[in-house]
């Protein structure tokens, strides 16, 4: 089975900094399409290459912050069959 990354986005830093982490996605010869990470550390082939670009392009693993429109959840939460008014006080 032979893959092919279709991927354009840039090397990434990992948590670590110093692993540098390459999206991977495409589909195999099958037509199995696939998404996951190739990981290169120092001493790699083509490590050295992608470390600038990596360092500027740090992984995130922090979620990001969205309001919870209160109307929203309040009908989420009556459609399930649970009061509303239990999930807004504090």
């Amino acid at each position: 089975m032979t893959a092919y990354s279709d991927d354009t986005s840039p090397p990434m830093l990992a948590e670590d900094g110093v692993t540098v982490l390459l999206h991977l996605r495409g589909r195999t010869e099958d037509g199995v399409y696939y998404s996951g990470y190739e990981e290169f550390r120092p001493g790699d082939p083509e490590y050295d290459e992608m470390l600038p670009a990596a360092r500027e392009n740090p992984i995130s693993t922090e979620e990001p912050e969205r309001p919870v429109d209160a109307a929203t959840l309040a009908a989420i939460l009556q459609d399930s069959g649970l009061d509303p008014d239990e999930f807004t006080k504090e």
